[in-house]
């Protein structure tokens, strides 16, 4: 958006007059001003010149030496220009000038010999002075030639032109909650308050009346909550007019072209005002006109002559022949101002901006008018910027007279009030404020503001309703307050808390490591599944919270348990592994029936079933639990599960316990869940880590090497389904004294055992603290030692 300094100078008296510092506070406290554009910045050391005699280079057939009188005596040029003539009105740059040389890098002319002939200053050319887009060459050589008279000999070219205006470019990303900035009034108002400037007297407004007539034509709203305010009249004219000169050079110095005088008036109040309104030509509207949404398969030629299909939901303005008016937007062609319109109807309307800005990215058509709408036009701003207008066409355009009553509904709307606290803002900035202060930035803002007296100050403050759009609370008052007062005033303090690290349980990273030593990998899937992934691990999707707004509905619920994941992981890559795959995974899980808690799983699948018991995954991927377990300090147990997991096999699944504490499961995968996941074998282990991490392990004391010799023996047992190697093992481990250690070396079924039986290999390992054992109390010990463990009670 561009704001012209000259434009403001309307409204206020600029106390700060250099350009780059008013662009540095807006910048500072409004929104960023991406560039400072002062007009003829290449024209400081110019004026208008003519020439007085004309000759012939002597040394140079494609040159020629001029006389030419300026604001200071007659010079002597050299110039090659193609279309030089005596009395010829040019654009002369004196010696110390800065000009583009043949359009390209900058010069500071200095007097200079040209084959030998004197030259004191330059006649320019368009490119020369950044002005090609005001006089375009029409040959490579062209000067430019002034329409000038001979009272405009001497005038400095920047006056001459009328290019002494500054323009701020301001990011319009910057200012996206603030449509009240969109308008010059608006930037004043941050002027003011600022500081920069005060306000001008008012001028008196002509009066106007509007007529007791109706509007010649049916007008309705069928969409009141869409377009909840709403200004339009009828003013016939005698002709379109002249834009004058100075509307002109305002709406060009802003980024506007200039097309007729009504049209350029609406531009004018949308940039003044920040009100973008229409002007129809009245003659080509036929029948009663409706203010409707568009229906797919609708469509409507714009004024830049593109015909466009229209989307479901656009706001449109219709009549019996059809769409003429894509409201927020464009503007149609057929019901456009013309040199032959001599019924104008003006209308000027607040539309929801949610509607303006689908419709701009269905149409793929966006415009200066969509990009104000798109932010909140407010209400009062549609009667302001429609009297404008009225006021504007009446004094400018030839004949032209109010012929209807004002057509209007809705309300302007109504301020807020707010009570607030003195104390809020000081502690919200950080920063003493005084009262009187805080009043006078309200008050500068368009507040009506007052304070209490007291221990706290109470600021009394009603919002003006030209920013009903962004000020809604207490906090956005403090925040104006903080911009205008200037956050560079608010005092730098470092922050008083500690920066003491947070404590660390390094369990965590024990777990990680240990699994990685055991062969498992890591994999992170997403927290996010999908119905049809529960129910292929066996688990119920509806006791899983769903997401409000889902990518898709395989990231639709979050995750209840980390097993299908790592099942889902296993179907994607077993094929790719030497025959088996062990992974893990950990983090928050979530669901209606149980607390969030962290969780931890591991799975171990294979590509066929193993026939060999020792490498059954329940068998590997217990044992693996319980190595993890015991390096954590943990004594863990497994007994036969009191509840089944729906995921886990019913007759080989066993609960984890440390001492009275549940902390676990361990299990065989279910067959139908290891067939959906087309997994031949797998075991799977889940660790309530909450909860397990909650409990204290045991102190880990490292021991000296043995001094004498351990002698082992092993012993192979045959055992049923119904005898529990654990307890043989508890057993073992107080039979005797000299019982170092017990444990499994090997398990075994063969093709003659029956279905429930095999043979289980311990290992007995016997030592002596103080002593070498003798053969003879080793064997009277593991015999004593064999009947307790086969003994059964």
């Amino acid at each position: 958006m561009k704001i012209s300094l000259e434009w403001l100078a309307d409204f206020t008296d600029l106390t700060e007059k250099d350009p780059q510092e008013i662009a540095r506070r807006l910048t500072a406290s409004v929104g960023e001003i991406d560039k400072t554009e002062v007009q003829g910045e290449l024209l400081q050391n110019c004026c208008v010149g003519k020439i007085l005699t004309l000759e012939k280079h002597p040394n140079a057939d494609r040159l020629s030496v001029c006389t030419v009188q300026t604001n200071d005596k007659v010079k002597h040029v050299v110039c090659g220009g193609s279309n030089l003539r005596v009395g010829m009105f040019v654009a002369f740059a004196h010696v110390g000038a800065r000009v583009r040389w043949h359009g390209t890098e900058m010069v500071t002319l200095e007097p200079a010999k040209i084959r030998g002939v004197q030259s004191e200053g330059m006649i320019c050319a368009a490119e020369e002075l950044d002005l090609a887009s005001r006089f375009p060459q029409k040959s490579e050589k062209e000067i430019i030639d002034l329409p000038a008279t001979d009272g405009d000999v001497g005038k400095g070219l920047r006056e001459f032109l009328g290019l002494t205006d500054v323009i701020f470019h301001i990011d319009n990303h910057a200012i996206t909650q603030r449509a009240d900035l969109f308008s010059h009034i608006g930037v004043a108002r941050e002027l003011v308050a600022l500081g920069l400037a005060t306000w001008k007297k008012k001028a008196k407004a002509k009066p106007f009346a509007f007529t007791k007539n109706s509007v010649p034509f049916a007008f309705i709203n069928d969409i009141k909550d869409l377009v909840p305010r709403y200004c339009a009249c009828v003013i016939e004219i005698d002709t379109t007019g002249e834009t004058p000169a100075w509307m002109k050079r305002r709406l060009e110095a802003t980024g506007w072209r200039s097309v007729s005088l009504p049209v350029d008036i609406t531009n004018y109040v949308a940039m003044e005002v920040g009100m973008p309104l229409h002007a129809f030509d009245a003659g080509d509207l036929r029948g009663d006109v409706h203010i409707r949404l568009s229906k797919k398969g609708e469509s409507i030629v714009t004024l830049d002559e593109v015909k466009r299909d229209l989307p479901d939901g656009a706001i449109v303005l219709s009549d019996t022949e059809g769409i003429f008016d894509l409201l927020g937007v464009m503007g149609g062609l057929r019901s456009s101002t013309k040199a032959t319109t001599k019924k104008i109807y003006l209308h000027a309307a607040a539309v929801d901006p949610a509607s303006i800005r689908r419709t701009v990215i269905a149409t793929g058509h966006r415009t200066d008018a969509a990009t104000v709408y798109e932010k909140g036009v407010p209400r009062i701003v549609v009667e302001q910027g429609f009297l404008r207008a009225v006021e504007l066409f009446l004094s400018l355009v030839p004949g032209a007279r109010i012929t209807s009553e004002m057509e209007t509904w809705g309300e302007n709307g109504s301020p807020r009030a707010f009570d607030l606290p003195l104390s809020r803002v000081t502690r919200t900035l950080g920063m003493h404020m005084p009262p009187e202060k805080a009043v006078t930035i309200l008050q500068n803002l368009g507040c009506t503001a007052k304070v209490s007296k007291g221990k706290d100050p109470l600021l009394t403050i009603t919002t003006p309703l030209w920013r009903l759009g962004d000020l809604k609370g207490e906090h956005d008052l403090v925040e104006e307050i903080a911009r205008i007062a200037g956050y560079d005033s608010v005092e730098p303090v470092l922050p008083s808390a500690s920066i003491s690290p947070p404590p660390r349980d390094p369990r965590m990273n024990k777990i990680r490591d240990t699994l990685c030593e055991l062969g498992y990998f890591e994999i992170l899937p997403l927290s996010l599944v999908g119905p049809s992934l529960l129910k292929r691990a066996g688990l119920d999707p509806t006791e899983a919270f769903e997401l409000t707004n889902p990518i898709g509905e395989e990231t639709s619920l979050l995750h209840t348990s980390m097993l299908p994941s790592l099942l889902d992981h296993a179907q994607k890559n077993l094929a790719l592994t030497d025959g088996s795959l062990r992974a893990f995974h950990w983090g928050q899980v979530f669901g209606k029936k149980i607390e969030e808690h962290a969780e931890l799983a591991m799975l171990f699948s294979q590509q066929r079933p193993s026939s060999d018991l020792k490498n059954d995954p329940f068998l590997l991927i217990k044992r693996d639990v319980q190595d993890l377990l015991s390096r954590l300090g943990y004594d863990a147990s497994v007994a036969a599960s009191v509840e089944i997991s729906p995921s886990a096999h019913p007759g080989r699944s066993g609960d984890i316990h440390i001492a009275a504490h549940h902390i676990g499961i361990v299990a065989a995968v279910h067959p139908n869940v290891t067939e959906a996941f087309e997994v031949p074998a797998a075991a799977f282990a889940v660790l309530h880590l909450t909860e397990l991490l909650d409990l204290r392990p045991r102190s880990q004391v490292p021991r000296s090497i043995p001094l004498f010799p351990a002698v082992a023996y092993d012993d192979t047992i045959d055992v049923t389904s119904d005898v529990s190697a654990g307890d043989m093992l508890r057993k073992a481990r107080g039979a005797h004294e000299l019982l170092e250690t017990v444990e499994v070396v090997d398990i075994y079924r063969g093709p003659k055992h029956a279905k429930d039986a095999c043979n289980l290999t311990l290992r007995f390992t016997y030592r002596s603290p103080e002593r070498t054992l003798t053969e003879e109390e080793v064997r009277k010990a593991h015999t004593e030692v064999l009947r307790t463990v086969t003994t059964k009670k």
